[in-house]
C-alpha cells in the first residue's frame, strides 16, 4: 500500500500575510516542502490541501496533486486532524487507493529534508508506533511564574548539555497509521520521535524566521578534502579546520579517504561533519555532495581527479599542490613553494601562509643573551623519530649548560616509550615532555631556540621570531624553500643525510653565538606573516561568488 503525504496550506495567515506564497530564496515558501516530498520514492502520493486558488496553482506547477479544501475546514479555528482525515478519504476515493501511513508535512518548514521525512516513515514502519513526529533538542534553563514570582523549572543550575533531554515538536512532520487517523487523532498512545538537527528545525512564524531561513537556503556549500596519516602528518587537517572556523556562514563538510584515519579523528574532535570515502573513490564521494566549492588539501592532485571535478562546474581551490592536476584548479595556494611559477590563479610565498589565531596575539618575543630554553617539535607524527635523534645530540650540552628542553609531540607520535627511556638517561637535565598540546604557541614563546621539521611549523616559529634549526622529514620538505638563511632559518636538510654529531655541532654554535641569533631574528622581523589567512579567506569568498 502507498503512503499519503499531505501538505496543508491555507491562504489565510495572521502573523505573515500570504505566508505560504512568500518568496524565500527565489521560490514561494511552499515550494520547499513540495520538493522534499516529491523526492520520496514512488510508494508515496503527495497532495496539497488548500482553500486558496493561487496556492493550488503554484502547487500544481511544482508537481503536487491538489485538493480544494471544503470551506467548513478552512477557518482559523479548524484543527488539522479533521483536515487530514478529509484529505485521506478524498484521495482514497479519487485514486482508488488505501493508504498505509498518513504523513503531514508543514509548508512552513523550508529547511526540512527528504531524509527527515523518510526517517519518520521508516521509524513508523519498523516499530509498533501509532504516530511518529519530528522534534528538536530544546534543553534550556527555563522559568515559570506564579503569583507574580519567578520560579525555576530546574533543580540545579548546570550547563545546558547536562540538563535532562527536553524535546520540542518542530511541527514539520507528523505521521500516523491509517487506523490511528480513523480513531479521530493523528497522535496515538504509542508515539515515536525523530530528532532533527537544530538548523533544520525552523518553523516559520515570524518575519525574523523568514530572514534566517532565507540565509540558510542561500548558503553556499563548501567541501574540504583532507589528507592526514602517519606519512604526511596532520598539518593539512590543522589548516582546513582553521579555514572552516572563518567560513561558518557556509554549509561545510569534510571528506577524507579511509587511509586518513588521523585526519578523520582530528576533524571529528572539532565537531565538524566528516564523510569517509573509500580509498581511490574521492572524486565520486565529492560529486555526490554537489558542492559549490571544493577545497583540496591533499597534496599533489592527479589530472584525472581534477578533470572529473571540473566537469561538474564547481569551483576548486588546492593547497600545496604540485601535481599534474593543479592547472585545472581555479585557485592554488602554495605558501611553501615560492619557486613555483606565479600566475593569476596561483598564490605563492609566505604572504599567503595561514597563521592560526593563537600566533596573532602573543606580543613580541624577548631575545636573551643566554639560551635558557630549547623547543623540540617535529609535527603530528614524526615518522623518522627525529625528536629522539635531536634530543640525544643536544642533551649533554643542555645538561652541562643548564639549558631546559621542552619536547612537544604530535597526536600520532609512535615512539613515546622509546623517547621516555632515552630522557631517563639524563636525570640532571630539565626536560618537560608534552603530548598533543592545543597551545603550542605558548611553548614556542618560551623557546630561545627551536628544532622542527620543514613544514608549516617553520613559518609559525618565524612569525614569533624564534631562532630555528630545521631537519626535513622527507624529500617534499626539502623543496619548501622558505626554510633558508634568507629568512633566518638554519636548514640541515634531509634527516637521512645528517652526519653523526651534525646536529650537536650546529646547536653548539647557535647557543654560543648571541650575534648569530640576533641576525636570525633580524631577518625574521622583515617578514609579516599575520595577514596571510585574511588574504586567502578573501580570495575564497570572492571565488565563491565569481
Amino acid at each position: 500500500m502507498k503512503n499519503l503525504i499531505i501538505i496543508p496550506a491555507r491562504g489565510g495567515s495572521k502573523g505573515i500575510p500570504r505566508k505560504n506564497l512568500r518568496p524565500i530564496a527565489g521560490y514561494p515558501l511552499i515550494y520547499y516542502s513540495i520538493k522534499a516530498c516529491l523526492a520520496l520514492d514512488d510508494n508515496n502520493r503527495v497532495v496539497v490541501t488548500t482553500d486558496d486558488d493561487e496556492i493550488a496553482l503554484f502547487s500544481e506547477r511544482f508537481g503536487a496533486e491538489v485538493i480544494i479544501r471544503p470551506s467548513d475546514l478552512a477557518d482559523d479555528k479548524t484543527t488539522l486532524d479533521p483536515v487530514v482525515a478529509s484529505a485521506m478519504r478524498f484521495c482514497e476515493e479519487k485514486f482508488d487507493e488505501e493508504y498505509n501511513y498518513i504523513v503531514t508535512v508543514q509548508p512552513t518548514s523550508p529547511l526540512l529534508q527528504t531524509q527527515d521525512i523518510e526517517s519518520v516513515i521508516n521509524l513508523l514502519a519498523s516499530e509498533e508506533f501509532d504516530s511518529v513526529l519530528t522534534v528538536v533538542d530544546d534543553r534550556h534553563l527555563c522559568w515559570s511564574e506564579s503569583n507574580g514570582k519567578a520560579i525555576p523549572a530546574y533543580s540545579a543550575r548546570v550547563n545546558r548539555q547536562q540538563l535532562p533531554t527536553n524535546y520540542k515538536e518542530t511541527g514539520a512532520v507528523i505521521a500516523c497509521t491509517r487506523e490511528q487517523l480513523q480513531a479521530g487523532s493523528r497522535i496515538g498512545k504509542n508515539v515515536g520521535i525523530h530528532e532533527v538537527p537544530h538548523e533544520r528545525s525552523f518553523d516559520i512564524d515570524s518575519f525574523s524566521d523568514l530572514y534566517v531561513c532565507e540565509a540558510m537556503l542561500q548558503r553556499k556549500k563548501i567541501v574540504f578534502t583532507v589528507v592526514g596519516y602517519a606519512a604526511v602528518g596532520l598539518g593539512h587537517a590543522f589548516r582546513t579546520i582553521m579555514l572552516a572556523h572563518e567560513l561558518v556562514q557556509y554549509d561545510l563538510l569534510f571528506i577524507c579517504e579511509e587511509k586518513s584515519g588521523l585526519a578523520i579523528e582530528y576533524i571529528s574532535s572539532n565537531n565538524y561533519q566528516v564523510v569517509v570515502s573509500e580509498n581511490g573513490k574521492l572524486a565520486e564521494t565529492v560529486l555526490s555532495e554537489n558542492p559549490d566549492l571544493v577545497i583540496n588539501d591533499i597534496l599533489d592532485t592527479s589530472l584525472a581527479y581534477m578533470t572529473e571535478l571540473s566537469r561538474n562546474k564547481m569551483k576548486i581551490i588546492n593547497f600545496e599542490d604540485m601535481g599534474s592536476g593543479y592547472g585545472v584548479a581555479d585557485l592554488v595556494v602554495n605558501a611553501l613553494y615560492p619557486h613555483q611559477m606565479p600566475q593569476e590563479n596561483i598564490l605563492i610565498g609566505p604572504q599567503y601562509f595561514c597563521l592560526r589565531d593563537e600566533f596573532l596575539f602573543l606580543g613580541s618575543h624577548e631575545s636573551k643573551q643566554r639560551v635558557e630554553n630549547v623547543l623540540i617539535t617535529f609535527g603530528g607524527v614524526d615518522e623518522g623519530n627525529i625528536t629522539k635523534k635531536t634530543f640525544q645530540e643536544i642533551a649533554s650540552t643542555c645538561q652541562k649548560k643548564r639549558v631546559s628542553i621542552e619536547i612537544v609531540l604530535g597526536p600520532g607520535y609512535p615512539y613515546l616509550n622509546e623517547l621516555e627511556s632515552t630522557i631517563s638517561n639524563f636525570p640532571e637535565l630539565s626536560c618537560a615532555l608534552f603530548s598533543h598540546t592545543k597551545k603550542i604557541s605558548e611553548h614556542m614563546k618560551r623557546a630561545d631556540v627551536a628544532f622542527t621539521s620543514g613544514g608549516r611549523t617553520v613559518l609559525e616559529l618565524a612569525a614569533l621570531k624564534i631562532p630555528t634549526i630545521v631537519i626535513c622529514q622527507n624529500e617534499r620538505e626539502t623543496t619548501h624553500t622558505f626554510a633558508s638563511s634568507e629568512h633566518g632559518i638554519i636548514n640541515l636538510g634531509h634527516r637521512e643525510h645528517l652526519s653523526l654529531g651534525g646536529i650537536e655541532e650546529v646547536f653548539d654554535k647557535v647557543i654560543s653565538d648571541s650575534d648569530l641569533r640576533a641576525l636570525m631574528i633580524l631577518k625574521m622581523e622583515k617578514l609579516d606573516l599575520t595577514k596571510g589567512k585574511e588574504r586567502v579567506i578573501s580570495r575564497i569568498k570572492s571565488l565563491l561568488y565569481k
